[in-house]
């Protein structure tokens, strides 16, 4: 039993297969420690630190998605590894390479001794189409889970066709469904895949009755998949309401050539080798294009003319596959243009389906690589080795083309650096204002706030409290002092050189114009004992500790309803506190 579970990994194609895991974990796991979170990260994370671990959360509608694991798991990490990069690249890692394994596996029932199998897994494990949802964890999260189910589902299909035990494959495979399902609503795309792949793998029927044998030889599986996705389908629309689909039908055309034409293809390819990167958006140069074009072409031809008698029906599943993708991005993502389609995380789902296809095309032909015929063993080493090496240099091109732009390394040097500086004084207080886009785009609004993407971190920053060392954030990251853009006075104290005499009775301190908005106040005061003093504006107030001597304390105004003429100042101490100046107004932007 141990020597057949371990067959896949034995002889030559065995070590390569090897060889090409451990290459994918140390280039991968090497940029991954380069890299760090982004946009969506910072306040997904916020989110799930402020949250409960409920039902209300885990089926929580975000921008379109419901996510239960996905949720369950943003909130495991808040709570226990908040901001801590290297434990999720770690996670990140394993799970890729959990994909890599399973598609080798797959690989190896379907092509046992074909070098081919070498050649499709460097495909899949080295296409730089999904580095991009690889470097950055909101869109890791979104891919790999749900290609390692889709990935398991098919190999539990393939086993169960080789070795029996339809009750036990079956409950496995719609076991990793629903995780599927759960993690993330591509993986409706799961049993199209497992359908066409038992429609490829009907071997005793021919023509369109490979579908009919499909059908009648896993009806329990179809039924219980029906199911399955028909519930979720169901509860989805419940939960959440899907925009920015429609779009007139040049709209339409112009993501589709993006997405396939544009994307899909040259990945697949080992591109982009060159072109042009504007956000998430990559836009491969027109040569690179038609020669992946080309590429994709000639694959195509080898594999219908060298491929087994599964061949024509394997293509259709990949085609398939591909439009059902096109489909859920159409639906879903279509107003936005062209654009959307040139974003490889919209695409990265597709090398594992196209892997699988090639692999069904060619099992059953001719022996070789199954593109060409090849007379002798050395030959077909020799071939793929060509092949994977050549994939190996397509592959470098295009990542190192893609690296600089998605490993995230200035929101790194920013959050360090505010870290960095909580740590050499705790004592401050942070100005909590909107996150610079780059970190958080402000559509979010109150969830791209410091506070709230900031908040989990292990420092624990206060933010808007009464301080004598309000910081603001620069636009580096650093904590800064704050200088106002512009201030409105107090009108002058009546108290001589005391100012306004701060004791248990309130004192008014009247503005030389009302004020309005969220402000900074700055109060400048001596005393010869500690007290307290209450600052109040209508509903507000806040207390901040008056010490000995001059100082001064900085508290933040709220937005509150109406102008504010004056604030009142009242301390609990036996010892007047001598208000010298309060001016409030914005802080000037670093």
């Amino acid at each position: 039993m141990t020597s057949k579970r371990f067959a896949a990994w034995r002889g030559a194609q065995g070590l390569a297969a090897l060889g090409i895991v451990a290459v994918t974990a140390l280039v991968r796991g090497w940029l991954l420690a380069g890299s760090y979170f982004n946009q969506d990260d910072f306040y997904m994370t916020g989110r799930a630190a402020e949250s409960d671990l409920t039902w209300d959360y885990l089926v929580r509608d975000f921008a379109g998605h419901v996510n239960p694991l996905q949720q369950l798991t943003l909130w495991v990490v808040a709570h226990g590894a908040p901001y801590q990069w290297p434990v999720l690249a770690v996670g990140i890692l394993l799970v890729n390479l959990l994909a890599v394994v399973l598609a080798w596996l797959i690989l190896s029932r379907l092509l046992p001794d074909r070098w081919s199998r070498v050649v499709l897994l460097a495909v899949f494990a080295w296409t730089p189409l999904t580095l991009v949802s690889t470097l950055w964890w909101s869109a890791s999260m979104f891919l790999w889970p749900h290609v390692t189910c889709s990935l398991a589902a098919v190999w539990l299909l393939v086993r169960w066709k080789q070795e029996g035990a339809p009750v036990r494959h079956v409950l496995a495979i719609l076991l990793v469904t629903a995780v599927g399902l759960l993690w993330h609503e591509r993986s409706v795309l799961i049993p199209p895949l497992v359908f066409g792949v038992a429609v490829a793998l009907a071997d005793r029927a021919t023509g369109w009755r490979r579908v009919t044998a499909a059908l009648r030889d896993h009806a329990w599986l179809w039924g219980g998949m029906v199911a399955l996705v028909g519930g979720f389908l169901v509860a989805h629309s419940r939960l959440t309401q899907v925009e920015g689909g429609g779009g007139t039908p040049r709209q339409l055309l112009g993501v589709t050539w993006s997405f396939l034409g544009r994307s899909a293809v040259p990945g697949l390819a080992g591109g982009p080798w060159t072109g042009e990167i504007d956000g998430g958006a990559v836009r491969p140069a027109t040569w690179v294009t038609v020669v992946s074009l080309l590429l994709a072409a000639v694959v195509l031809a080898l594999l219908l003319r060298g491929g087994g008698p599964a061949r024509r029906w394997a293509l259709a599943v990949l085609l398939g596959y591909v439009a059902a993708d096109t489909a859920l991005l159409l639906s879903g993502r279509a107003a936005f243009g062209a654009v959307i389609g040139l974003d490889p995380r919209y695409s990265s789902d597709i090398p594992h389906a196209a892997v699988v296809c090639a692999a069904l095309a060619l099992r059953g032909g001719p022996p070789g690589l199954g593109l060409v015929r090849l007379a002798t063993v050395r030959a077909r080493v020799v071939g793929a080795g060509c092949v994977v090496a050549a994939y190996a240099l397509a592959a470098g091109f295009g990542t190192a083309l893609l690296v600089p732009h998605f490993q995230n390394k200035a929101d790194r040097a920013f959050v360090e650096a505010f870290r960095a500086d909580l740590a050499a004084d705790p004592t401050q207080v942070v100005f909590d204002e909107l996150a610079p886009a780059e970190l958080v785009l402000p559509l979010v609004g109150d969830d791209s706030r410091y506070s709230h993407i900031f908040g989990p971190l292990p420092e624990h920053p206060a933010f808007d409290e009464p301080s004598p060392r309000l910081r603001v954030v620069g636009p580096d990251g650093h904590l800064r002092p704050v200088t106002f853009d512009g201030t409105v006075d107090a009108v002058p104290g009546r108290d001589g050189d005391c100012g306004h005499e701060v004791t248990s009775a309130a004192t008014s301190v009247r503005f030389a114009l009302p004020v309005e908005g969220r402000l900074v106040m700055r109060v400048q005061y001596y005393s010869d004992a500690e007290s307290t003093v209450t600052v109040a504006a209508g509903d507000w107030s806040e207390r901040f500790l008056a010490r000995r001597g001059p100082n001064e304390a900085w508290l933040v105004l709220p937005d509150l309803p109406g102008p504010v003429p004056s604030v009142a100042m009242w301390s609990d101490g036996t010892v007047p506190v001598c208000v010298t100046d309060v001016a409030v107004g914005l802080p000037e932007q670093p």
